[in-house]
């Protein structure tokens, strides 16, 4: 890492730290007073927050319309990486399920369960029907839920296939569905998550940082008839904006590229 980006990490991460518990221990103390808990979405509220908070820390400029009219009550998304979770709970107050190995990270992890998040260990049977029940009752209880239906990280354009049973829930219970196009400016690849590594180590280099600039596109909010079909569509829909983005990256790229190529031509042209 370069001077600077260490210099980022000495301050950011500690602030990061600060904000963190000052949000915590406000959810946990208007629970325990009882001034709006879980049932009034205070608690969510101030979820929200602490994602708009450490987005402004982490210097992450969200870059998407105003969004309009009503949110999801179930909100689904690509998912790229860490950077989703501040960055989709700037715009939607809402709980997360998050993989079981976030857990680990220092404070943040029993922090973020404390806090009402859901976790869940891919591989494990026993996690997943319990991860199920949570959602449900999660929806049930009139929760704000946030979810990444691959059950995986990826930089892709493509995407592994939608898992349907948070759309199946959202539909047996009529909750309000909304899609959400993630994509990591000027080039996805430069933020690539990747999953044979230790997560910490990663977390210090996205702390390093000095800008990064994150792009959300709504996909307008509906209640579903059948979650199962819902999947796919979203799938496709979400899958089908990234290879859009990518398509008008590289008509951008391909002047400059062109340009850069007959530069040195028109030069040798002029010196002859």
């Amino acid at each position: 890492m370069k001077i600077g980006d260490l210099v980022r990490v000495s301050y950011r991460a500690p602030i990061a730290l600060f904000a963190t518990l000052f949000y915590y221990y406000r959810i946990r103390i208007r629970a325990f007073l009882g001034y709006g808990g879980w049932d009034k979405k205070k608690g969510t509220d101030l979820i929200g927050r602490w994602g708009k908070a450490l987005c402004r820390i982490m210097g992450i400029k969200v870059i998407a319309p105003p969004h309009e009219g009503p949110m999801g009550d179930l909100v689904i998304a690509n998912h790229m990486g860490f950077l989703d979770v501040p960055v989709l709970l700037s715009v939607f107050p809402a709980l997360f399920l998050i993989k079981a190995e976030m857990r680990k990270v220092f404070y943040f992890g029993p922090a973020l369960e404390k806090m009402g998040h859901l976790f869940v260990e891919r591989q494990s049977a026993d996690s997943r029907h319990s991860a199920r029940e949570k959602v449900s009752a999660t929806m049930a209880a009139g929760e704000r839920l946030i979810i990444f239906p691959e059950g995986g990280a990826s930089p892709g354009a493509e995407r592994q296939p939608f898992k349907p049973f948070s759309l199946i829930e959202a539909a047996r219970q009529h909750k309000l569905v909304e899609g959400v196009v993630i994509d990591y400016l000027p080039d996805r690849a430069q933020l690539k998550w990747d999953v044979k590594r230790k997560m910490f180590p990663q977390l210090v280099e996205l702390f390093g940082r000095k800008k990064t600039l994150i792009s959300l596109e709504f996909i307008a909010p509906r209640y579903l008839e059948d979650g199962a079909a819902a999947a796919i569509s979203y799938h496709d829909e979400i899958e089908a904006a990234l290879k859009r983005h990518d398509a008008e990256r590289l008509a951008l790229a391909a002047p400059a590229a062109q340009s850069a190529i007959s530069s040195p031509q028109s030069e040798g042209q002029t010196a002859a």
